[in-house]
């Protein structure tokens, strides 16, 4: 019996030091478990992400996993969670698997979000040197963060990019204004994720534009001035209030395009810019 045992053991162990990432892999979260994905500190149990078993991307009955950032300090201030050591999925050699974008349906409420992934790898941290904004309140949306080793800013450590990436034993979600490893955004904020892909393709369909739009004066009473970093074909502008209702559509055809907003009731908006290949969104305020 207990050669037996030792044996099982011994099985079990190995099983789980050759835990690692492989190509196209999906967190689904249809386990009913929020495979792996925690929160460091002296959080309680209650605080951790969650699997929910309905309301995903896909409607009812489609599991998907949250977490709730409470802002100021402690364990759960900050909108962030990782997955490592030595059962998770999200590890070993990134580079070999082909996996050049980390991809994933996601929904914000309460403070829009910022959103990169970080990896520490051969003793260094690295963070994607470009968030992805996500606004709270427009319902689920795919997010497509590229990986290469160009999409990085090197955080701490004294290895490469590149070698991180080929020897990962933690992966990040984060919320940050800027490249960071624990410095992420301590807000009162709730976040939902689903289907985190390891995805081995980045078509021309998938790329993601980092660079934002801006908009001004924010607030406004009169006219709204929307400026795009650069031309893009099918470009629409749309504007939402904080009850989802549409109150604006139109094409863009130009860098520059302004917005009579004075008949406008007071109070907060949605921007929307959609193209062929992203949408982005920012938060606006009437007078």
């Amino acid at each position: 019996m207990k050669t037996k045992l030792l044996i099982l053991s011994l099985l079990l162990i190995s099983a789980v030091s050759f835990a690692q990432v492989s190509a196209n892999q999906v967190d689904d979260f249809e386990d009913g478990t929020s495979q792996n994905w925690e929160i460091g500190g002296a959080a309680a149990p209650e605080d951790f992400p969650m699997n929910v078993v309905t309301d995903g991307p896909n409607g009812v009955d489609d599991n998907y996993l949250t977490y709730s950032s409470l802002g100021g300090g402690g364990p759960v201030s900050k909108m962030i969670i990782f997955n490592a050591g030595p059962t998770s999925q999200w590890s070993s050699n990134f580079t070999s698997e082909s996996i050049v974008a980390i991809k994933m349906n996601v929904r914000v409420l309460t403070t829009d979000l910022n959103l990169r992934v970080a990896f520490q790898g051969n003793g260094t941290r690295i963070c994607s040197t470009n968030g992805i904004a996500v606004a709270a309140g427009i319902g689920w949306t795919e997010i497509i963060i590229p990986i290469s080793a160009s999409d990085f800013t090197l955080i701490s450590g004294g290895s490469t990019i590149a070698s991180a990436l080929e020897n990962v034993s933690a992966m990040r979600i984060l919320s940050s204004s800027s490249p960071t490893w624990t410095g992420a955004d301590a807000v009162i904020a709730t976040m939902h994720l689903d289907n985190i892909t390891a995805s081995t393709t980045l078509s021309t369909n998938d790329v993601i534009k980092t660079s934002e739009f801006s908009i001004s004066p924010n607030p406004a009473t009169s006219r709204l001035n929307v400026y795009l970093p650069e031309n893009s074909n099918n470009a629409t502008i749309s504007v939402y209030d904080v009850l989802g209702k549409r109150v604006f559509t139109n094409q863009i055809d130009a860098l520059t395009t302004s917005i009579d907003v004075s008949q406008w009731n007071s109070g907060v908006y949605l921007v929307r810019i959609s193209t062929d290949h992203t949408a982005q969104t920012k938060r606006f305020v009437k007078h």
